[in-house]
């Protein structure tokens, strides 16, 4: 099973980190992992790509993780907060159709 925890900070997200396969099919045909994976990179990438914005990422086999630092401004804090809600809002769909396969927990840091 894929878990992911969102990290929140007041109740925002802030970060969040994936760890593990989902099981649903070998790999290479999963295509639960595909899903998460494509949207915890993108949400990665939109964040230190398109908004420029410093976070600390890793990334490992079966593991992301990723967090904000904790000083931004509170205009980009708003814009990584639309790419990191609307990536749970996409995780949080996944896990309604495959919840024997991935799991969202929420955890306030």
């Amino acid at each position: 099973m894929t878990k992911v925890t969102l990290f929140r900070q007041n109740g925002r997200i802030c970060g969040f980190s994936t760890k593990g396969h989902s099981g649903f099919a070998e790999e290479g045909e999963d295509i639960v992992c595909s899903a998460v994976s494509a949207l915890t990179q993108t949400a990665v990438m939109g964040i230190t790509e398109l908004l420029k914005l410093s976070a600390a990422v890793e990334i490992k086999d079966a593991w992301l993780y990723c967090m904000l630092e904790r000083n931004i401004a509170e205009a980009d804090w708003q814009k990584a907060e639309l790419i990191l809600e609307t990536m749970a809002l996409g995780l949080c769909s996944i896990a309604d159709s495959y919840s024997d396969y991935l799991k969202i927990i929420d955890r306030e840091v």
